[in-house]
């Protein structure tokens, strides 16, 4: 049993609370949220309290993005495990801290960016092999969401894009792009919409990447181009993931899991065995590619 120290309880840290509730490998000891509970001793607003609870053996960070960076330094410092949501922090001189901390950091740590955990795109990966040599990428991300920019303090590509660039890094992590952006817009109102149209490309292949948050028919699509047939991965869709092959389609999977349970279990497997590697090093690289985009955003014309 997995003591669990959940610091967040608004929309992602209520679906880990749902998770957690029906996982008999974790047990939460407290909930750190901003205003707390009258008469429930599980939520605090206490954070020096909360931190000094000694049998938490797992930190979950939950909270919003702009609140990671301390959150996640005192979990670091007090040498638990720790699972948090992506983005890891929000600037570089945050990820040039967080870098130093993790040397020395023996723990585990998981980044939740869904699609690496989900088995639609693990059985992808497997199955690379069969559609010979890859030249091109595409994937779509996004849905329709009204997004506050003065809610969120970050713009909605920053929340979205470590999805993608997290499949990216790990399908090609041997392999450097350069990166272009070909369109951006942005609707500054009430509420910000943003389209953006991004290019990885190096000698060997070409990586498109597009993202809206203002997408009638919500989409987490990957198409693998091969020489042999392609790859599919759909993280909205009833079929999961597919392989088309000279007018032959193939079934690999359909079932749906949450991304959360399938991160939990993930946990509980590297627990039982070290040698599974965590995506320490995939975060790094995600967030660098996230910052150089950011940059190419403020000056893009």
């Amino acid at each position: 049993m997995i003591n669990v120290g959940l610091i967040g309880y608004g929309r992602y840290g209520k679906r880990y609370y749902q998770c957690i509730k029906k996982n008999r490998n974790f047990k939460i000891i407290k909930i750190l949220r901003k205003k707390k509970i009258l008469n429930n001793s599980l939520f605090t607003n206490k954070i020096k309290s909360f931190f000094k609870i000694n049998n938490i053996e797992l930190y979950i960070i939950a909270s919003s993005s702009f609140t990671h960076f301390n959150f996640l330094k005192k979990a670091i410092n007090k040498k638990k495990n720790i699972i948090i949501e992506k983005p890891l922090v929000n600037n570089i001189k945050e990820l040039s801290i967080i870098k130093k901390k993790l040397k020395n950091f023996k723990k585990i740590m998981l980044v939740n960016h869904t699609d690496l955990y989900h088995p639609g795109y693990i059985h992808l990966k497997k199955n690379l092999k069969f559609i010979g040599k890859v030249k091109k990428v595409k994937l779509i991300y996004g849905k329709m969401d009204k997004y506050s920019y003065l809610k969120n303090k970050n713009l909605p590509h920053f929340e979205w894009l470590p999805h993608p660039i997290a499949i990216i890094q790990d399908l090609f992590k041997k392999e450097k792009f350069k990166i272009k952006i070909l369109n951006y817009k942005k609707i500054t109102k009430k509420f910000l919409i943003q389209n953006l149209n991004i290019i990885y490309k190096n000698n060997k292949k070409k990586i498109e990447i597009y993202f809206s948050n203002n997408l009638k028919i919500p989409k987490r699509n990957l198409r693998i181009y091969g020489q042999k047939g392609d790859l599919i991965y759909s993280g909205y869709s009833r079929i999961k993931c597919k392989m088309i092959k000279k007018n032959n389609t193939k079934l690999i999977y359909s079932k749906n899991l949450s991304p959360m349970t399938n991160l939990l279990d993930i946990f509980i497997n590297k627990i039982k065995d070290r040698k599974i590697a965590d995506d320490r090093k995939i975060t790094i690289k995600v967030l660098n590619d996230l910052f150089k985009i950011n940059k190419l955003i403020k000056n893009f014309k």
